[in-house]
């Protein structure tokens, strides 16, 4: 079985949309960070400047935004400076999409925030 074609199997399995003509590499990173389907609809609340060092810092627009179920996701979350205003599947017609960027591990490893242990 192809590498491609183990992805496919494997996004499928977690009902992950595959978009038309995607390249093994785009499949990989969709494998390696996203967990779900349903992506988070999500808008600032709040300044992302306040968490500089923060995966929020990438949201920069006041309108909503999609975000793939991911570490990413959760960890905007977290920052309580976003509304979560639902999860979908596909992002609806309009909203930005933003993806997991592909040095997300390298900018932010786990604890990076320096959490108490």
């Amino acid at each position: 079985m192809s590498e491609r074609a183990k992805l496919v199997k494997q996004l499928n399995k977690k009902g992950i949309f595959i978009p038309k003509g995607a390249k093994v590499a785009d499949l990989r990173h969709r494998a390696e960070h996203w967990l779900s389907r349903n992506g988070w609809l999500v808008r600032l609340a709040k300044p992302a400047s306040r968490k500089p060092n923060s995966p929020v810092s990438l949201i920069t627009s006041k309108d909503t935004v999609w975000i793939p179920d991911s570490r990413m996701a959760k960890e905007i979350i977290e920052t309580k400076l976003v509304f979560v205003l639902g999860r979908t599947p596909v992002a609806p017609e309009g909203v930005e999409v933003i993806d997991v960027p592909k040095d997300f591990n390298d900018k932010w490893p786990l604890n990076h925030f320096g959490e108490e242990e």
